[in-house]
């Protein structure tokens, strides 16, 4: 499938598309990842309707799912997470159809769309937006090194004394 095709045409001749986008081709979302090795698996269906004024409407719905390494925050293993995105795009023409219609569709996301759409571009945005803002294993070990160093950090404080204690003694010495 090409990268770019007509929005408006791909929807108005009820069009469906496939394909399988490796992770390192989404330059984007692979600089989220810790390894972008896979591929993301998606379909885009296009088709028409009628709202309730008997409007016409362009709806596009797109489905992908992959699985991703992230970098698990406690201890930087590779966390696998699976991206599933099933998403409905009303298309509109410009910034202010998109902003008027925003307000009043609920069901679906309101897409600005072109003769010359990049599905690349909706792919990697979609996908972006999938993942989750944190990663860690539900089960993790902290780094080799880590435990020694907060140890450490932990009995240098404690052999410090108290910049309170030495106010206290203050206070005790000027009391009559």
């Amino acid at each position: 499938m090409p990268t770019k095709i007509d929005a408006f045409e791909f929807t108005r001749a009820g069009r469906s598309a496939e394909g399988c986008e490796p992770l390192a081709s989404l330059v984007r979302l692979a600089s989220l990842l810790a390894e972008p090795a896979g591929e993301l698996v998606w379909r885009l269906d296009g088709w028409r309707q009628r709202d309730a004024s008997n409007n016409e409407q362009m709806v596009a719905r797109l489905l992908a799912s992959a699985t991703v390494g992230m970098r698990c925050g406690r201890c930087l293993g590779v966390v696998a997470i699976p991206i599933a995105i099933d998403r409905a795009f009303l298309l509109v023409r410009d910034e202010a159809e998109a902003a008027a219609l925003d307000e009043s569709e609920d069901d679906v996301d309101v897409l600005v769309a072109s003769r010359q759409f990049s599905v690349d571009d909706l792919l990697e945005d979609e996908s972006i937006l999938a993942l989750p803002p944190a990663v860690a294993h539900a089960q993790c070990q902290r780094p080799v090194g880590a435990g020694a160093a907060a140890a450490s950090e932990t009995e240098a404080e404690e052999e410090r004394p108290s910049p309170f204690a030495a106010l206290a003694s203050l206070k005790r010495k000027s009391t009559p």
